[in-house]
């Protein structure tokens, strides 16, 4: 499934899709940033329906957690 994907932080980020998971379900997913892919485990952590769920990332793959920091720096940077 394709989402969009607001809030992005190192914690977890919020996915925006109107068929929503219940709050608890372990998930899988790929974020592209740029033009990396980052490959993480998370769990479910909030729920709107209709609307989105809020995600906190449980683990990371390969060298996903290093991409998404380098990502969320540089656009800090650029917004400071």
């Amino acid at each position: 499934m394709r989402a969009n994907t607001t809030d992005l932080s190192r914690g977890g980020c919020y996915v925006e899709m109107m068929m929503t998971l219940p709050v608890g379900t372990n998930v899988a997913a790929t974020l592209w940033v740029s033009d990396c892919s980052v490959r993480m485990r998370g769990r479910v952590v909030t729920c709107h329906p209709r609307f989105g769920n809020g995600i906190k990332f449980l683990e990371f793959k390969d060298s996903g957690e290093k991409v998404l920091a380098q990502y969320l720096d540089a656009i800090n940077l650029v917004s400071a």
